[in-house]
């Protein structure tokens, strides 16, 4: 791999990394203490730490020949340690200082109960901002449906009169505006619950000071005919009821036996009993199956939400990172638009956006990187501003925000998001780089494990409210999608030091899952807070590797006392993020490609809730994980045929892994070329492994296949929960299809570990000969790469690669079997030409055959017509 190819393959990494996280150290006006009354700081230059008045308080920094600050312990921050050296913010600040690497710092806040009277806000504690200052408030969901017993937790963000975020303490006021709705409250959630047994649409009521809001209820009969089951389809992203879904219900052969349409309230009724399987069809939206659903064993009542194809229009971000320090740095940032969920389900282009060429100057040398859009790079010798795009996922917004707040008018249904946007960005020496990191080195986890120190560099930035318009994506029709237009983003300068990661922690990560017979080699920490209508925010990251050895536990981290041990650095909510629950996913992956882009990888994630963040470094309190690792979800098979093949049904789909088990369901995703997606969700079992798939009516596409015009499958993603309830009970797929209590809308948020496998699309492409009418000796090796499918005899292999022929001289009837060769690269394959073979335009034909020599269905094959002299 070249230093071109890999750099920006590494940048690009530690910039996902960094997407998730950043570390402490700040300005010093800003984050470490000192200038104020009563500090004294020395003066006169330095060159060592003995040149300072106490080497016990103060050391020399090389950079500036000036004495700073310095401390071993907390104790060494206060003013009864330091005498005539106090640090004024220290002594000031009601939560006093810490000792985080050697130098004093401001203690934060992240949640209310440690402020006492007062209240935190942007890592401070402070008196609590008035509700008289709201201008405006948005209500999330802003839609919701349901019959007589059903529970919504509703939240309420609000907004001053210039659009800056207000988080008030006290004054926010929720009602009903009927007696068919029970709730109310105050504070910033509230819970509601549908008491009317008959059919109306309601509204509940926010007051914040002067500001006014509401959401729009929809009540439904409490009761069904018999053998009739109700079935609700609603956008996932915004809650609204989606009309003229065509829902099939299919019994355990597939067969579809009724059908019905969604009226303008998105429900349906449809003849149902027994075992089935429900599937929601819409062109606009990817496909649902809620799979081997007990009619008789549970309500009448079925909640599917649809999510839009993502690949069909496209909005987001842009600008450029202010208030970047001065000097000789390399300037390091990435910003990205709040996800709905872990962040699973969103589309690559959705994420990462396009890619352009970055050219710089660094350690004399000339440098050219291909990198995400939303990774910005600069050096002192680059022309230029700190500018970015980062796409993101649409979801409920107003036309006007100020307008959507008044009771007669209902939110718009435009293509448009309402997201918060982040950033992470930092500003480092050169010479703190790894050394290898442009260099031709191909050891990436020891890349990575040497780019974990680049953390601390870094600060969090975000604006909790951003609206963007979504655009049809050119090329998106023919498969080929351009996002590099991207004049209609909305314009976010984020500020590239506004929050300090200062709550440094460690994590005990549990016993690393295996996948094909190893440990998984890294491990990620995401820090977040969850926001309501808005998604998960990235706030903190830690990052390990496991090689040395490959065991289940992650490398000796330097600082810590054993292997296992991950440290962390988070920054508190601010700027409107108060008040909203932090969580911690703990990913363990294949490789750490895994982090940029899952596809190909096998990851396996544990998710944690955080009543607060502790200030820890050392790890004398490690936080311990309430459950382990889900095992990779492998060993799914599917029959996209409609006729019998091996032991499989047609189109059966059959998984009998222990993470069936353990999980609590399956979700199973197919996606085409164009991106358009078809979810199965399903709880497997030994009784009852599988799943038949019925057949898309007309005019709806089948989404098991590619959609191209030989009629390859699609790439085939399997994704194993457990899922939980807050006092830790098991959620089954039924109770969340019931929508009263748990929905499937909100699976994410009950989700408590989760892994994942993407079992691609099997693809042969042609290295060698490498294009059409080339001319090739008898007797030679050609070259295939084989992706998608693992090459070898049964159980661990699925497969091999077969050559055969047509035309030429004792060529016609032969067949040649592959084998990989490690030495050529993973998943290339050497096909030795029979040595009696030649002739002009000789075709070959390589194919993806099964153990026993058979042809995958539908086949994967490849041909190239070529002279053999």
């Amino acid at each position: 791999m070249s230093a071109h190819t890999r750099a920006p393959w590494l940048l690009g990494l530690l910039g996902v990394c960094l997407a998730w996280a950043g570390c402490a150290s700040k300005d010093p006006e800003a984050f470490f203490p000192g200038g104020g009354p009563g500090d004294v700081a020395p003066r006169g230059p330095c060159t060592v730490d003995e040149d300072c008045p106490d080497p016990a308080l103060f050391f020399c920094n090389p950079a500036t020949s000036r004495c700073e600050a310095s401390c071993r312990t907390q104790v060494d921050c206060g003013a009864d340690r330091r005498g005539q050296y106090a640090l004024g913010d220290c002594d000031r600040n009601p939560l006093g200082c810490q000792c985080d690497q050697g130098k004093c710092v401001a203690s934060l806040c992240s949640v209310d109960a440690v402020c006492g009277a007062q209240v935190c806000r942007n890592g401070r504690c402070g008196a609590p901002p008035s509700a008289e200052k709201a201008a405006t408030c948005q209500v999330s969901p802003a839609f919701a449906i349901g019959r007589q017993g059903t529970q919504v937790r509703f939240s309420v963000a609000v907004s001053d009169a210039e659009g800056h975020p207000l988080v008030p303490a006290e004054g926010i006021s929720w009602s009903a505006t009927s007696a068919a709705v029970s709730g109310s409250g105050q504070g910033t959630q509230a819970l509601f619950t549908w008491m009317s047994p008959d059919r109306s649409l309601e509204r509940l009521e926010v007051r914040v000071g002067q500001a006014f809001c509401e959401a729009h209820l929809t009540i439904l009969e409490a009761t069904v005919a018999a053998q009739r089951v109700r079935v609700g389809v609603t956008d996932e992203l915004t809650g609204r009821p989606i009309p003229e879904v065509w829902v099939g219900v299919s019994d355990e052969t597939g067969l579809i036996t009724a059908s019905g349409r969604t009226d303008e309230e998105g429900v349906a009724l449809v003849s149902a009993s027994g075992v089935v399987s429900f599937t929601a069809f819409h062109e606009a939206y990817g496909y649902l199956t809620l799979a081997n659903h007990d009619v008789g064993a549970g309500t009448a009542e079925v909640m599917l939400p649809l999510r839009r194809n993502p690949g069909e229009v496209h909005g987001g971000i842009r600008g450029l990172f202010q208030n970047r320090p001065t000097g000789q740095n390399l300037h390091l940032g990435f910003t990205g638009l709040s996800l709905p969920g872990m962040g699973m389900d969103a589309a690559r282009e959705q994420r990462l956006g396009a890619s352009r060429e970055v050219k710089f100057e660094l350690g004399g040398q000339a440098r050219e990187l291909l990198l995400p859009t939303n990774f910005s790079l600069t050096t002192p010798s680059t022309q230029g501003e700190a500018e970015y795009t980062a796409p993101g996922m649409e979801g409920d917004c107003a036309e006007d925000p100020v307008a959507a707040s008044r009771a007669d008018k209902a939110p718009s249904s435009s293509r448009c998001g309402t997201r918060t946007a982040w950033a992470l960005s930092g500003d480092m020496p050169t010479a703190g780089l790894p050394p290898d990191l442009f260099g031709a080195s191909q050891d990436t986890s020891q890349l990575l494990a040497q780019g974990i120190p680049l953390l601390r560099h870094f600060h969090s930035s975000v604006v909790r409210d951003v609206r963007f318009r979504l655009q049809p994506i050119p090329g998106a029709s023919e498969g080929t999608p351009d996002l590099h237009d991207t004049r209609h983003y909305t314009p976010v300068d984020p500020e590239a030091m506004q929050m300090p990661l200062g709550f440094p922690f460690v994590v005990r990560v549990p016993t690393l899952p295996v996948y094909q017979g190893a440990f998984l080699k890294n491990a990620l920490v995401v820090g977040a807070v969850d926001v309501p209508g808005r998604g998960r925010v990235p706030l903190g990251l830690g990052l390990a590797v496991n090689v040395a050895p490959s065991d289940p536990n992650t490398d000796l981290q330097s600082g810590l006392p054993a292997p296992g041990l991950v440290g962390v650095r988070m920054a508190p909510a601010h700027h409107g993020l108060e008040g909203n629950p932090y969580q911690l996913t703990v990913m363990a992956s294949t490789h750490v490609a895994a982090l940029e882009d899952p596809e190909g990888a096998a990851l396996s994630a544990v998710v944690e809730p955080l009543s607060a963040l502790t200030f820890d470094p050392k790890g004398s309190a490690p936080l311990t994980l309430s459950s382990g690792f889900l095992p990779i979800p492998e060993g799914a098979r599917y029959n996209f045929e409609p006729v019998p093949s091996g032991d499989l049904e047609g189109r059966q789909f059959w998984f009998t892994n222990s993470a069936g088990r353990v999980g609590t369901l399956l979700r199973v995703r197919f996606t085409n070329r164009f991106g358009r997606q078809w979810t199965v969700l399903y709880e497997p079992s030994l009784e009852n492994p599988s799943v038949r798939l019925p057949v898309p009516p007309t005019p709806f596409e089948d989404r098991t296949f590619f959609g191209d015009i030989t009629g390859t499958r699609s790439r085939l993603w399997v994704q194993a929960l457990a899922v939980r309830a807050p006092d830790g009970k098991r959620l089954s797929l039924a109770l969340l299809a019931d929508g009263r209590t748990a929905s499937l809308a909100h699976l994410d948020e009950f989700t408590r570990a989760f892994a994942v496998l993407d079992y691609q699309r099997p693809e042969l492409t042609w290295l060698t000969p490498d294009s059409e009418g080339r001319s090739v000796p008898r007797a030679s090796i050609l070259r295939v790469r084989a992706t998608g499918f693992r090459l070898g005899t049964a159980p661990e292999g699925e497969g091999f690669v077969e050559l055969s022929f047509r035309g030429g001289l004792g060529c016609e009837g032969l067949t040649v079997r592959g084998e990989r060769k490690a030495s050529l690269g993973l998943c290339e394959v050497e096909l030795p030409l029979p040595p009696g073979c030649s002739g002009r335009d000789v075709s070959l034909t390589v194919t993806r055959v099964d153990s026993g020599g058979q042809p995958l269905r539908p086949p994967v094959a490849s041909t190239r017509q070529v002279h053999i002299l």
